[in-house]
């Protein structure tokens, strides 16, 4: 009979055993998602093209110069143990437009809010999608000439190979489209004058495409 009790007992030590094995393995996944950084900022450089505008008194076209930008995004993980970021994106770009006469500087600044979310998936990579809704920034260094803030989109396609545990390497291509009324002033001065005036928006939107490259770090 005492051998008996014995072997019982050993059993219910075993099966304790087992029992608290398998409450560590499901924890420890919740556990290591909530050791995930919740915030993640990037700071890149990149190389913006495209947008076209309208000189009116010649119907010639008035594209913005292509040149560098630089963009930086701030991240904030959508719960614990998710993948998804909410994100600002904010992305500057210094460009100049000839209205036939002369060149006029003008800084073209996005800032968005939206989200990022991976897919798929590689040994060594993450492939992600991100978007976001905001507005654009046209301001020309024209003396005297008016800002002009028009509703925008963006959607990008990245790839973020990891640097380490709290760093990653981004490569992005993303696109900007701006809504704007059509043959309307894009830069002019308030009380009319110049030449600055005759650049207008050559239909109802403004495309941009921008290729860019930086390091997130997460916190």
């Amino acid at each position: 009979m005492a051998g008996f009790a014995l072997l019982c007992d050993s059993r219910r030590r075993l099966k304790r055993l087992n029992l608290i094995a398998l409450a560590l393995l499901l924890a420890a996944p919740a556990t290591q998602a909530d050791q995930l950084p919740l915030f993640q900022a990037a700071l890149h450089g990149g190389y913006r093209m495209g947008g076209s505008l309208e000189n009116v008194d010649t119907g010639e076209d008035a594209d913005f110069d292509e040149g560098g930008s630089f963009a930086i995004a701030l991240e904030l993980r959508y719960a614990k143990g998710d993948d998804r970021f909410y994100q600002l994106w904010y992305s500057r770009q210094g460009s100049e437009v000839d209205d036939g006469v002369e060149s006029h500087g003008v800084d073209i600044e996005y800032l968005h809010i939206g989200g990022t979310l991976p897919f798929g998936g590689y040994e060594r990579a993450q492939p992600y999608f991100a978007a976001g809704l905001g507005a654009t920034r046209f301001s020309s260094s024209a003396a005297g000439a008016d800002d002009r803030t028009h509703f925008s989109g963006s959607m990008a396609f990245g790839l973020a190979v990891p640097l380490g545990k709290n760093a990653e390497l981004r490569l992005e291509g993303r696109g900007y489209l701006t809504l704007v009324d059509a043959d309307s002033a894009i830069f002019c001065r308030s009380d009319l004058d110049g030449g600055v005036c005759r650049i207008v928006a050559s239909g109802s939107t403004i495309f941009q495409a921008e290729a860019l490259a930086g390091i997130a770090v997460r916190f």
